[in-house]
Formats: C-alpha cells, sequence, structure tokens
C-alpha cells in the first residue's frame, strides 16, 4: 500500500496549560497515541474507500439549429466536472419546464435563427418559459451563452430572450450573458472558463436537480478531429452547372474527395467550406486604402501581408456593422448619418448590395488606412453548404450543390465570396480547406420504413438528394415524396435525370413540381402542398417525416403557414389544434427543417 503523507500536525499542549508534570506526561501520551490512531484510520479509509463527495448538479440546455450550440454545451459540460459539477445536458426539446424550474444551477446555450427566431428545438419550451403561466425561478443561478451573426439586425435576439426572462422569473444571475459572433469558440471559451467556477459556488451540494425522465442520458462524444481552426482539404474531382440554356441562374454540382482524411458524414449534414476572397477585390480594396500588397501588418497577434490579411483572413466583401457607422461619420454625408439613427431595415434598403469598396468609393475615398479597416472589420466566415449526397453511394467523397452569387451594381461585378470562389477560381485537382458541421436532428429516419415527405426548392433540394441515396443503399422500405420548385422546367430542373428515374424506380413515391414562370400565376412550393393536402395529411397520419430545406425569410415561412392550413383543413382542426398538432411534431422530431 503507498504511504500516504498527512499535512496534520502532532497535537501538543501548551506551556502554561494548569497541569502537574505527571499529569502533563499522561495527556501528551494519550494524545500522542489517539493522534497516530487517527492517522492510520484516515490512511486507511483514503486508500480503500474514499468517502463519495457530494455531487453538486448543473443542468445544460442549448438550442441548436446546426449543431454549434449543442457542442458548446458539450464542451462545458466535460469542463464542469473539472469543478466538482456533476452535468447534465438536454437539448430544450426535451427539457420540462416544470422540473427546470427546480434547478439550481443552470446553463443556458442558444443560437439563433433566421429572422431572430428561436431554433426549432427551442421553440416549443420558450412557448413554455414565455407563458403567464410560467413558473418562478427564484431558487435557480444561471448564465446565457448567446450565438449570433452580427450581419443579420436581430443578432442573438434569442439569447437575449432568454437572459431577460429567466431573470424576470426571479433567477440570479452569476455571470453576464456573453453575445457571440459566427467566430465563437473563443468567446464561448472564455464565458466557459468564467462561469463555471462562480456557479460551482453556488446553491447546496447533493442531488438537488430534477431531470425529465424522458431525457436521454448524456454521453461524451468525441470532439471533433477537423474544425475552424483545424480543418482538413478536399479535392475538387469533378464539376459541372445544373441549368441548362436559357436560364438566368448559375447552379453548380461539385463533388469532392475527402482524400486520406479518413472523414465520415451522415445524409443531412453539412460542410463549413473555407473560402479565399477574391484577387480582384483585394487588389481594389488596397488601392482604396493606398496601401500595398506587400505591406506588413498586425492581424490577431501576427505580422502578415496585406495581402495575405486581405484575402485569407479578413471578411472584405460583406461589410460590418463597425465600419458602415465609421464611413457614415467620416463620410460627413448627412442621408447616410441619418439613416443609422432610424431602424435596422432602413439603413439595409440605404446600402443594400453594397461591398466595402462601394462604401469607400462612394462615401469616404482616402478616409481609411489599411490598420482601420483592419480593426473594423470581421474574420472571414466559413460558408455551410448542405450537403447532397450520401456517403453510402459515394465512398469518400462529398457532394454540393449551390448557387453562385453574382449581380451588378455601382457598375461594378459583384460576386458572392465561395459559391464564385468555387465557379471562377478552383479546377478539378485543387484542395479546399473544409470541415463537417453534423446535424443531427436533419437525418432520415431511423425507423426505414417511416413515410418523408421533403420540400426542397431551388438548392434546396440538395440534401433530398442526399437522403434519396441513403434510403436506397439502406434498402429502406418507407415512402418518399419530394416537392420540388425553380423558375422555369426546361432549364431549371436541377437533378433532373436523376429525380425521374428515381420516380419510374419507385424510390420516389411522388414528386410533385412547381416552376413558378411558366403561367401566368405563379406556383410555388407551397401550393402544391395545398392542392395535395388531403394526401398530405394523411402520410403525416400514417408516421411521415416532414423536412424542408431552402430560404428561410420566405419560402419556410410559406411552407410552414401552408403545412399549419393543411392540417387544420383536412384534420377538421381550429388554429390552436392545429398548431398544436405542428408543435407535436416538432417535439417528435417528425417536422424538421434546414433553411438559410
Amino acid at each position: 500500500m503507498e504511504h500516504i503523507k498527512s499535512n496534520k500536525k502532532v497535537p501538543f499542549l501548551p506551556q502554561d496549560i494548569p497541569f502537574n508534570d505527571d499529569q502533563r506526561q499522561w495527556l501528551g501520551g494519550f494524545l500522542a497515541g489517539l493522534h497516530t490512531r487517527l492517522l492510520v484510520k484516515e490512511e486507511h479509509v483514503s486508500t480503500t474507500s474514499a468517502p463519495q463527495q457530494q455531487v453538486k448538479p448543473i443542468t445544460i440546455i442549448y438550442g441548436s439549429q446546426t449543431g454549434n450550440a449543442e457542442g458548446v454545451a458539450e464542451e462545458a459540460a466535460e469542463i464542469a466536472k473539472n469543478h466538482g459539477l456533476s452535468p447534465v445536458v438536454l437539448d430544450m426539446d426535451d427539457a420540462d419546464l416544470a422540473q427546470l424550474s427546480q434547478a439550481e444551477r443552470l446553463l443556458v446555450i442558444t443560437s439563433t435563427y433566421g429572422e431572430g427566431e428561436m431554433p426549432d428545438n427551442a421553440q416549443a419550451l420558450w412557448d413554455d418559459i414565455s407563458s403567464d403561466t410560467a413558473p418562478r425561478f427564484d431558487n435557480t443561478y444561471f448564465s446565457v451563452l448567446a450565438l449570433g451573426d452580427t450581419n443579420y439586425d436581430d443578432f442573438c435576439l434569442a439569447g437575449i430572450q432568454w437572459d431577460e426572462r429567466l431573470e424576470a422569473l426571479g433567477a440570479t444571475r452569476i455571470a453576464d450573458r456573453v453575445d457571440c459572433d459566427v467566430a465563437f469558440e473563443s468567446p464561448a471559451q472564455e464565458w466557459i472558463a468564467e462561469t463555471l467556477p462562480t456557479i460551482a459556488q453556488k446553491g447546496s451540494n447533493g442531488q438537488s436537480e430534477v431531470i425529465p425522465t424522458s431525457a436521454p442520458v448524456a454521453t461524451k462524444k468525441a470532439k471533433p478531429k477537423f474544425t475552424r481552426e483545424n480543418p482538413f482539404e478536399a479535392e475538387l474531382v469533378n464539376a459541372y452547372t445544373l441549368n441548362k440554356p436559357g436560364s438566368g441562374k448559375e447552379t453548380c454540382h461539385y463533388e469532392f474527395s475527402l482524400l486520406d482524411s479518413k472523414e465520415v458524414y451522415d445524409a443531412g449534414d453539412a460542410i463549413n467550406l473555407i473560402p479565399v476572397n477574391r484577387a480582384g477585390l483585394v487588389e481594389e480594396l488596397i488601392a482604396l486604402l493606398g496601401a500595398r500588397p506587400e505591406q506588413q501588418e498586425q492581424h490577431d497577434g501576427h505580422t502578415l501581408e496585406l495581402q495575405t490579411i486581405f484575402s485569407e483572413h479578413l471578411e472584405i466583401r460583406i461589410p460590418s456593422k463597425e465600419f458602415v457607422a465609421e464611413v457614415a461619420a467620416r463620410s460627413g454625408d448627412a442621408q447616410f448619418i441619418a439613416k443609422l439613427e432610424e431602424d435596422a431595415q432602413a439603413l439595409n434598403d440605404f446600402i443594400w448590395g453594397l461591398d466595402c469598396v462601394d462604401l469607400l468609393r462612394k462615401y469616404a475615398p482616402n478616409a481609411f488606412t489599411a490598420s482601420d479597416f483592419i480593426r473594423l472589420s470581421k474574420p472571414l466566415a466559413p460558408r455551410a453548404y448542405s450537403i447532397s449526397s450520401s456517403i453510402k453511394k459515394h465512398n469518400n467523397q462529398v457532394h454540393l450543390t449551390i448557387a453562385s452569387v453574382r449581380y451588378e451594381q455601382e457598375n461594378r461585378a459583384h460576386n458572392g465570396v465561395c459559391s464564385t470562389f468555387l465557379a471562377d477560381v478552383c479546377k478539378p485537382g485543387d484542395k479546399v480547406k473544409c470541415y463537417f458541421a453534423p446535424n443531427k436532428h436533419f437525418s432520415v429516419p431511423e425507423d426505414q420504413s417511416a413515410p418523408i415527405i421533403m420540400v426542397g426548392p431551388g438548392t434546396g433540394i440538395a440534401p433530398f438528394r442526399g437522403f434519396l441515396e441513403e434510403r436506397t443503399a439502406t434498402e429502406a422500405t418507407g415512402d418518399n415524396w419530394l416537392f420540388f420548385g425553380d423558375r422555369q422546367k426546361a432549364c431549371d430542373f436541377l437533378y433532373q435525370e436523376e429525380l425521374e428515374q428515381m420516380q419510374q424506380s419507385g424510390l420516389l413515391t411522388r414528386l410533385d413540381l412547381a416552376f413558378s414562370r411558366d403561367q401566368a400565376q405563379k406556383v410555388y412550393v407551397q401550393d402544391k402542398m395545398q392542392e395535395e393536402g388531403a394526401e398530405l395529411f394523411s402520410w403525416l397520419e400514417r408516421g411521415a417525416y416532414f423536412y424542408v430545406c431552402g430560404d428561410a425569410f420566405r419560402m419556410a415561412k410559406d411552407v410552414d403557414k401552408a403545412l399549419h392550413d393543411v392540417i387544420a383543413k383536412h384534420g377538421g382542426f381550429d388554429a390552436a389544434e392545429a398548431q398544436a398538432y405542428v408543435a407535436s411534431l416538432k417535439k417528435q422530431k417528425r417536422y424538421v427543417r434546414d433553411v438559410y
């Protein structure tokens, strides 16, 4: 047995104790012997049956659309153990509000979705906690981490609302909310490092948390091998345009080899591509700033050439809000300055489509240095794309379906950063830095006999091509129904040959098409849903999963409304009952979206 040292000193008697020598000698020996026996007993206990430490439970809930908030929650849970905390990580869909209100320690990690919306998995819990009948959280210590994107007006709104609501219900904030931009990793880690030691000192010990019995047991996930800071390289092996001559759109199909990365993905996942800014735009910007490509500048703690900073590290096409405000201030333009004081939509309309070069040329020529621009700009963000393949069919490959962004404004050609990097710069054999973004809720049903309904106009077809390939590879028996739409059937029917073959083979049970410009009155996928409402509702009644992918700002909202209308009409429900039906679909993970 290993010898264990004790830091406890042998007890001694003070010199002025009122005992004679015989009494002092007897008492000293007694105490010394008692001390020795206690040390032996402590050593035996320490090495054989160490007493169990009292548990300090902490509940961590997350609202996540793309998996980022979930990943941070899992990281926080692992680190919490180092602070004597026993974490339980819950998807907000799995959290019961009444039981959650009993939690003494609570961390909330949520992204914001679309135009200031809650993530799909957070909406039901948010509806409950924001109601007038929500329970009090008087005994809860909490902190909130919000994930968002400053390019959106309602930056981190979901996290802001959770933070304010918990405070209103009596919870005690132990660390200020942190609002993260797209480069969320570092601020998230700082929030974790600040919050956990503090919250560990709050509340009582022991099993005081009440965890919903329906919640899955949290298991430790392996950290992803490749991340934004440590991407892998995929090699472009094939690329072609999906639109036919006469189309006003440019949608491309790309095939990448995963090389020796040994990475895998699930149908429904996304991949983050790390682009390089367009060379011509970099040159224009450097010239406008009166700088030189080889000029040395500080960026993120490193000294780099300006050419490298602008090409690989900074968002130089989409202006940051800080840059827009500074351009307005330095321009002296009264109208521009006035727009800053109006609502966000007025400012957005005023500068719509303008990039950083446009703003500098039009409002502030010669007013900025290169270091000014670096200070006011955001990091170049990876671009996330839904994967349009199944690795079970395309071994060690990932396929993407991407619309090239191109438009003319201010007498200049404007080009999407990543879409035209792929279309114009990358050639077969070139390598692109990337990493996967798992999307665990947006996946084919585990029950292979379950029917699925897929709504994916335009590039929203991407994950459903992967779903259908996956269903073929796994020999799933469930019916498959696809709603697809675009502008014109003759030139915008993406993957036409593949889809028609799938329909002929019986893989696609139904294929409903909506080409908006093929008739005088435009027709969209939501209109086709209404037309086929009775059949659609019958599929839902027999357990169908309902998926939506594509535009978040219009299409997804119109599809959601159509779904409610179909359920109300063909289920014989009023509006509240239809809403409850949809909420139940979401709770069962049978209504999921991948919208952007």
